[in-house]
């Protein structure tokens, strides 16, 4: 009898291997086979596993690959598949239809609150909610002029009066938005990064040690402000049986710690250099209570969500978090020329935080680049560009939502973006806008207000770390060429420094 077991047990183990065999020689996702790096991610066995997916190397085909291969051997819905927005989600849903696989893609935030509700009554904030309570602290708060250091010259002594109508002129002004702003932004944070408020003890040792005299002062007054802000925030939000956007991770991350989760076998996370650590951390429980197997497939390269709480240390140090990790590169990209992949790459890699990985490509552009200037508007060259991307899908990117309206007129094939919401897209050809040496163009020199040092982590100190990541995100959207249209006489640092990096750049001067 145990020979007989054993003969079978045999027999299962060879039938298993010959249908991997056949499996791999077979797979195809829209008809396309897949290559060795692609082959090594889907045949991985460890427990967490990094894809680092530089552009276009096949990142969505990748995984649906995986997931067409982990449905084999267990069932869709023991596969949780992870993105960050909607529209991702929808996306990649289509896609695994298309290969007959339906599994539900779900965001961190859609799966934290199907999580939260199967266990408490509770509704999601409205943005206003939380305006409100900043408004009405920063109406009785008396050193807001602090705050924003504007100083008011005063005859006499300080007068309640006085300082009630110092208040009215800043609430009044630009600067309310600005300070609100901040706020909102430094909530956002310290969520996303599992600040509580005992931290605040923390926060002013760090002014303390940090800043001298008037500064000191300032962040005194606004971490004091902010403090209350929150505190009232959290109970508003407690009374009314309300969460925000953050509290979706948070709070489901507690709900799984005490009560567990699904059983998931395997789960598989898309543009994960996009994660806050809350996000990380939820994904750890996930997994503590599951033992599911970890896929999380992204590129350091092209982070440029830091003002949404993204950690680009979550990426870089993946195998400190996940224990026993395995790191995968997908080298072979199939959008860009290599001659684009040469420039690209010299270009990103300037900063060496960023983990170094080498692309190929079959295809050939000598000339990918084209660098057209003008000497006022684009409205000079923009017959003459759009003569070079007739008939062709292009996408116009711009540093900001206003740089639309720059736009001359757009053909039946052309669509305008921003650059973020360009990421994951690719066209035939790409032009760029708004390539001066400005304040909102490319890089922004826009800083991120100081008081935000105590909830952002200081993780890239080199200069335009993530405007230089957001430019080479829209160099690596086209297929064909780029079109840089830049003022001849103010141009951008990057243009400066592209044409340092190669030859390879048509430079068409109209400004002689």
């Amino acid at each position: 009898m145990p020979q007989d077991k054993n003969k079978k047990g045999k027999s299962r183990n060879i039938s298993y291997i010959l249908y991997r065999r056949c499996f791999f020689i077979d797979l195809k996702v829209n008809g396309k086979k897949i290559d060795k790096y692609q082959k090594k991610v889907i045949k991985t066995k460890n427990r967490n596993n990094l894809v680092i997916a530089g552009a276009g190397s096949g990142k969505t085909f990748t995984i649906i690959a995986k997931i067409k291969y982990l449905t084999k051997q267990i069932a869709p819905e023991e596969i949780l598949c992870l993105t960050f927005t909607k529209e991702a989600a929808k996306n990649l849903e289509e896609k695994l239809k298309k290969e007959n696989i339906i599994i539900k893609v779900k965001t961190f935030h859609s799966l934290g609150y199907e999580i939260i509700r199967k266990h408490k009554n509770i509704e999601i904030a409205d943005e206003k909610d939380l305006d409100k309570i900043i408004d009405k602290h920063l109406k009785q708060y008396k050193r807001i002029n602090y705050i924003i250091n504007k100083k008011f010259i005063r005859l006499g002594y300080p007068d309640p009066i006085y300082e009630k109508l110092e208040n009215n002129i800043i609430l009044n002004s630009d600067e309310k938005t600005k300070i609100t702003n901040t706020i909102k932004t430094f909530i956002s944070l310290y969520k996303s990064n599992n600040y509580k408020i005992k931290d605040f003890k923390k926060f002013n040792e760090i002014n303390n040690k940090t800043n001298i005299s008037d500064e000191k002062k300032r962040h005194y007054y606004f971490l004091r402000l902010v403090k209350r802000i929150i505190i009232n925030y959290e109970y508003f939000l407690k009374k009314r049986q309300k969460i925000d956007y953050n509290d979706m991770i948070n709070l489901s991350t507690k709900i799984i710690k005490n009560k567990g989760i699904d059983n998931y076998k395997y789960i598989i996370i898309d543009e994960y250099q996009d994660t806050s650590l809350n996000k990380a951390n939820l994904i750890k429980e996930i997994q503590n209570k599951t033992g599911a197997k970890l896929l999380a497939v992204g590129d350091d390269w092209q982070s440029i969500y830091s003002f949404t709480g993204s950690n680009l240390e979550i990426f870089t140090n993946f195998k400190k978090i996940f224990k026993k990790a395995k790191i995968i590169k997908l080298k072979k990209t199939y959008r860009n020329s290599k001659e684009l992949l040469k420039i690209t790459s010299k270009f990103i890699c300037k900063n060496k935080k960023q983990i170094p990985k080498k692309l190929k490509s079959n295809k050939t552009n000598k000339t990918p680049i084209h660098i057209y200037y003008y000497k006022e508007n684009i409205n000079e060259i923009w017959d003459e560009v759009l003569n070079k991307v007739k008939n062709t899908n292009t996408i116009i990117l711009g540093r900001n939502n206003i740089d639309k309206g720059k736009v001359p007129k757009l053909s039946q094939n052309m669509k305008y973006l921003t650059i973020h919401k360009s990421k994951g897209l690719e066209s035939e050809n790409t032009v760029i806008i708004n390539l001066e040496d400005d304040y909102k163009s490319l890089p922004s020199k826009i800083k991120d207000s100081k008081y935000l040092m105590y909830v952002k982590p200081e993780i890239d100190k080199y200069k335009y770390a993530e405007e230089r990541r957001l430019f080479y995100v829209a160099l690596t959207r086209s297929r064909n060429n780029t079109y840089l249209l830049v003022k001849k006489s103010n141009p951008s640092i990057f243009i400066e420094e592209l044409k340092q990096i190669s030859n390879n750049i048509v430079i068409n001067d109209n400004c002689k």
